[in-house]
């Protein structure tokens, strides 16, 4: 299995009692009509505030909607082997592409007992794995060549997700695991630079409410368009300061992923409903200030 291209990691739409599904299906619906790999239960998707019957159900929900013409990825959200392990086999039911892997969070150990839960999942789970690393939610980075040893023993790993915000670090994955396995991005502010530097695609928010943009500057880079790609990212730029998150100081302070679920309903019309608490709301002015970004931006995502 090979992933590249473009994956979008959706935001999760909710009402006051649970998640509007109903809205979710729209949402796939508009991303998977466009090209976009589908992967709900993400980072963006608020993956560790749902339960893991909402998290199998949003699952069950993109596997139908992608109809085996996009690849569908599922997040595990878990902090430990054994729930992790669990996860991936009722994700594997369900008939996912890949299962996605969130490090130990809470508790950090040294790199041998990170090295040791990876073992622990892939001796007990055999669906395609994608690694991940993810700092701003889990605490630390995983050495590179943490996931070059994991990535060589293991088969069943075929992509890493690199959402560390360091750029330094990426061209260290790319050169260690690149020819072997996909590197991804997770960071929007840096997909036109990383697939300069070799990256095999991303896995990204920014679908959610830029159209097929990302999809075109992908095929951009890929035809060899640079110059055009990277002119289109210096446009983006404007809007991923303001967003901030991924381990990026935004002009908020990183109101993320609320801002990207308010730039999806501004841009779809799609109803996002109430952030799931403790995220709190987007205040007006903020809301006012996203809005005029994502105006100017109105003709790249048509």
């Amino acid at each position: 299995m090979k992933l590249e291209g473009v994956i979008a990691a959706t935001v999760t739409p909710f009402t006051k009692d649970g998640v509007n599904y109903q809205a979710l299906r729209a949402l796939l619906e508009r991303l998977a009509s466009q090209g976009y790999g589908l992967f709900p239960s993400s980072s963006t998707g608020e993956v560790t505030k749902l339960t893991p019957e909402e998290r199998v159900k949003v699952a069950e929900l993109a596997v139908e909607v992608g109809g085996g013409k996009v690849p569908v990825i599922a997040g595990t959200g878990t902090g430990d082997h054994i729930s992790t392990v669990e996860m991936a086999r009722r994700y594997k039911d369900v008939g996912v592409d890949a299962v996605l892997i969130t490090p130990p969070y809470y508790v950090q150990g040294d790199w041998a007992g990170i090295y040791a839960f990876y073992k622990k999942v892939l001796d007990a789970v055999d669906t395609p794995v994608i690694l991940y690393t993810i700092p701003l939610a889990v605490g630390y980075n995983i050495p590179a060549e943490v996931f070059d040893l994991v990535s060589s023993e293991y088969s069943q790993v075929v992509a890493v997700k690199d959402s560390s915000g360091d750029f330094r670090y990426h061209m260290e994955l790319i050169y260690l695991v690149g020819s072997r396995i996909s590197v991804l991005q997770g960071v929007d502010m840096f997909f036109v630079p990383s697939l300069v530097v070799g990256a095999h695609g991303g896995i990204l928010g920014g679908p959610n409410f830029l159209g097929p943009l990302q999809l075109r500057l992908y095929k951009m880079v890929k035809e060899g368009r640079i110059a055009e790609a990277v002119e289109i990212h210096k446009r983006l730029m404007e809007l991923w300061r303001f967003m901030g998150g991924c381990g990026l100081t935004g002009k908020l302070g990183g109101k993320w992923p609320t801002l990207y679920k308010l730039a999806t309903q501004i841009v779809t019309g799609i109803d996002m409903g109430p952030p799931r608490e403790p995220l709190p709301p987007v205040d007006d002015k903020d809301r006012e200030e996203l809005r005029k970004i994502l105006e100017k931006l109105s003709p790249l995502i048509r």
